[in-house]
């Protein structure tokens, strides 16, 4: 029993002497200086300055669209000022041709005969119509329906007094059985203009404007280009393609990208040849 008691005692005695050696290192330890910062010399560094106009634009615009212009004939032949039906040799050169009437705007046409109503419709009852009749009263104002530089001014047959106008976005516009002419070839005319007064020269019975919108010297339907019924300009796009004799005239959807220049798109038949080639391929 005592050998136990001074086993306790002298563990008892190791502890208390161990504590004590910690406590006696831990304060006689000496405690690390801080080391100074060091702080770099204050240098002032000048901040360029920099003209970012050539980033952004001074004050942001919307450009005005262009209307479409095609190069045409605006020196004629004796042929061209003596007869309706010509081609413009300028024109539809690989047998095509896209005119965007979106792009035109208010200024840039009118209706040819304003306030006047539709006595006789395009085709017609015997089908040859190659116009519309438009009447208001006797000797009325006959104004351009787009800028251009006129062709043909003189009787014409059937037509009595006659006024072709060539325009500059590739179409050609008629005007016949006028009382009188306002104008002469060679004169550039503006949308809106007056170029001659409504009569009933020619084969008419009554006072009336004789209209007709020609491509490439071959009428089309007034309607495509013009809605009668508002007397105002569609605003669709329209692609002309030469088939044979006959030139077919068709709305259609085209991208920003090819506006940019003579876009010329395929017809349903180079189309289909085209998809048969690949699928050959």
């Amino acid at each position: 029993m005592s050998q136990i008691r001074y086993c306790l005692f002298f563990i008892l005695i190791a502890i208390i002497l161990t504590a004590c050696h910690s406590l006696w290192t831990t304060q006689t330890q000496q405690t690390p200086k801080p080391q100074p910062i060091m702080r770099l010399p204050q240098v002032e560094i000048s901040i360029p300055t920099t003209d970012f106009a050539f980033i952004f634009s001074q004050k942001a615009t919307i450009e005005d669209p262009i209307s479409p212009r095609k190069q045409i004939t605006e020196h004629f032949t004796a042929r061209e000022k003596t007869n309706v039906s010509v081609e413009d040799p300028r024109l539809m050169i690989d047998g095509k041709m896209l005119i965007d009437l979106s792009l035109l705007q208010k200024e840039d046409y009118a209706f040819p005969l304003p306030g006047a109503k539709i006595i006789s419709p395009y085709a017609g009852r015997r089908k040859n119509h190659t116009g519309i009749d438009l009447k208001t009263h006797a000797k009325d104002t006959i104004v351009s329906a787009f800028d251009g530089i006129v062709r043909l001014a003189k009787p014409y047959f059937a037509y009595g007094n006659i006024v072709v106008v060539r325009h500059y976005n590739g179409l050609e516009t008629l005007y016949s059985h006028n009382s009188k002419n306002l104008v002469k070839p060679g004169d550039r005319v503006k949308a809106g203009q007056p170029i001659a007064i409504s009569g009933r020269t020619g084969r008419a019975t009554t006072d009336h404007l004789h209209f007709e919108v020609r491509v490439n010297g071959q009428h089309i339907n007034p309607n495509i280009i013009f809605d009668l019924k508002e007397r105002k300009l569609n605003d669709h796009c329209l692609s002309f393609t030469q088939e044979g004799n006959k030139i077919k005239v068709e709305p259609i959807n085209v991208m920003p990208h090819q506006l940019a220049g003579e876009y010329n798109p395929f017809t349903k038949k180079q189309n289909k040849e085209i998809v048969k080639e690949e699928r050959g391929s």
